[in-house]
């Protein structure tokens, strides 16, 4: 007769995004994974195969859960250059909240140079992210809010290079580098506008 695991799957698959989040892939072992989640070895390679597999897992998690979601506001039809400074600014706020940065970066950051499925799921979330600022951008040149000589695909890139700046500058708790960056980040959108 099977066994039956005896534990939810996704709330132990959280527990282990927290640790590789805390601790990186390297630095977290098998051994930390057991103790953290609570489950024995053979559970652990039965529900997930392996410590790389159950990585792979947890980015793709962040990635559907958490980073995509944070987008829904971006992605709604109206969405334009007042929706890209809140998100901007609700980003900035959130660094001190994540002491450790975001999930993803560090993944890339640690293993991008040696595991290509980390670099498409980074790739994944640039993209949605570029598409996100870039539709509020078009929005906000529909609306006749921004010029038309704006460069859509420039700026929406430039905010995702900002974007990573600021998470750094999180994770080293350089608020005050942050504050101060984003009075000139939001003053420089808000130089974009058409005067009427």
């Amino acid at each position: 007769m099977a066994r039956t695991k005896n534990f939810d799957r996704e709330e132990k698959l959280i527990a282990a995004m927290e640790l590789f989040w805390h601790k990186g892939y390297a630095d977290t072992s098998i051994a930390d994974l057991v103790d953290h989640l609570g489950i024995n070895r053979f559970s652990l390679y039965n529900a997930y195969v392996d410590k790389e597999t159950l990585y792979h897992e947890c980015l793709d998690y962040y990635l559907t859960q958490i980073s995509f979601p944070s987008l829904t506001e971006l992605g709604k039809g109206d969405a334009g250059l007042e929706a890209i400074k809140v998100y901007l600014q609700r980003f900035a706020l959130l660094q001190r909240e994540q002491q450790c940065g975001c999930f993803m970066q560090n993944a890339i950051l640690e293993r991008a140079h040696s595991d290509d499925e980390v670099l498409n799921t980074g790739t994944m979330l640039y993209t949605e992210l570029d598409t996100a600022l870039g539709q509020a951008f078009k929005n906000a040149k529909q609306d006749g809010v921004i010029s038309n000589n704006i460069n859509v695909e420039q700026m929406s890139r430039f905010l995702v290079l900002q974007m990573q700046g600021i998470r750094v500058l999180g994770k080293a708790r350089q608020y005050n580098f942050i504050d101060d960056a984003m009075v000139v980040l939001i003053a420089m959108l808000d130089a974009l506008r058409i005067t009427q």
